[in-house]
C-alpha cells in the first residue's frame, strides 16, 4: 500500500466534504502535493463574509463553493473534478464514483455520521477534522475501516464556542460553529495542516496518525493522542447498529 500511494498519488481520488475555510485550505495543500482527482461536496455559495478565511477570492463570490474550488484547482493544474453543490449522500449512487479517501471538513455531526456510514459500508478511509471552542484546539480523527475505531466510537465533549453578536442578528445562527475572531484564519490553517498530514499518513507518504489526535492551536500547543478504544456497534464486523448512526 505504501509504495502504491507514493508512486501513484496523482491517480488517487480524494473526496472533500465541506468546502469552507478548512476544506478549501486542505484542497489547496492536496493539489500542491500532486493529487489530481477530486470530488468536491458543499451545498453553499461563497459569500463576502467567507473571504475572511478562505482560499477563494472576491471574484468567486456568489458562486457555488464546489464550482469555485474546482476552478481554483484548474488554475493550478490539470485535474479530474466532480463538483457537487449539495450535501453529502451516504449512498454510493449519490457520488460519481467511489473515492480512495475522504477528507471530512464539515461542521455538522449529522453529516459526519453520514460520512461514517458510507466509510464503513464501502471500506473507504476518512480523516475528520474540526476545531473546538474559540478555535483553540484541533481534533483529528482518522478512520480506517477494519483497523481503527469508527467516528461513532468517540464521545466528543467540552464547551461550545462562546456566543457572538451573530446569535442575536442571524436567524440561522449555528452555536456549534466557531465565532468570528481576529487571527482565526491562522488557526484554521494549522488545523487544516494537521488534517493534510493525517491524509498523507493514510497515503503512506508520512507516518500514520493515531486514531484520535487533539492538538492545541495556541501556545504552548499541547498535544494528546488516543490509540485504543473499544469497538462500538457501528463499526463491529457485522455492522450491527449502523442504521442508528444517522
Amino acid at each position: 500500500m505504501e509504495s502504491e500511494w507514493k508512486f501513484n498519488v496523482k491517480d488517487k481520488h480524494i473526496a472533500v466534504a465541506g468546502l469552507g475555510a478548512g476544506g478549501s485550505a486542505v484542497i489547496d495543500m492536496l493539489v500542491r502535493c500532486g493529487i489530481r482527482r477530486f470530488t468536491l461536496i458543499d451545498p453553499d455559495k461563497l459569500t463576502q463574509e467567507n473571504l475572511k478565511r478562505h482560499v477563494l477570492t472576491e471574484r468567486y463570490v456568489g458562486m457555488d463553493k464546489s464550482e469555485g474550488m474546482a476552478q481554483h484547482i484548474l488554475s493550478i493544474c490539470t485535474a479530474t473534478i466532480y463538483a457537487i453543490p449539495g450535501k453529502f449522500d451516504n449512498t454510493l449512487p449519490g457520488l460519481p464514483e467511489k473515492p480512495d479517501v475522504i477528507a471530512s471538513c464539515v461542521d455538522s455531526l449529522a453529516c459526519e455520521s453520514q460520512i461514517n456510514a458510507y466509510s464503513l459500508e464501502n471500506n473507504v478511509p476518512v480523516v475528520y477534522a474540526g476545531v473546538h471552542g474559540a478555535a483553540e484546539q484541533a481534533e483529528i480523527i482518522t478512520v480506517v475501516p477494519g483497523e481503527t475505531p469508527c467516528y461513532e466510537c468517540w464521545i466528543r465533549e467540552g464547551e461550545l464556542p462562546p456566543p457572538s453578536m451573530e446569535k442575536y442578528t442571524d436567524p440561522d445562527y449555528d452555536p456549534t460553529k466557531s465565532p468570528s475572531l481576529p487571527g482565526l484564519w491562522g488557526d484554521v490553517l494549522m488545523a487544516a495542516s494537521f488534517q493534510f498530514q493525517a491524509l498523507l499518513g493514510i497515503m503512506g507518504i508520512r507516518k500514520k496518525f493515531s486514531p484520535l489526535v487533539l492538538m492545541g492551536l495556541r501556545y504552548p500547543f499541547r498535544f494528546e493522542t488516543y490509540d485504543t478504544k473499544e469497538r462500538c456497534a457501528v463499526c463491529s464486523d457485522n455492522m450491527e447498529g449502523l442504521c442508528t448512526s444517522i
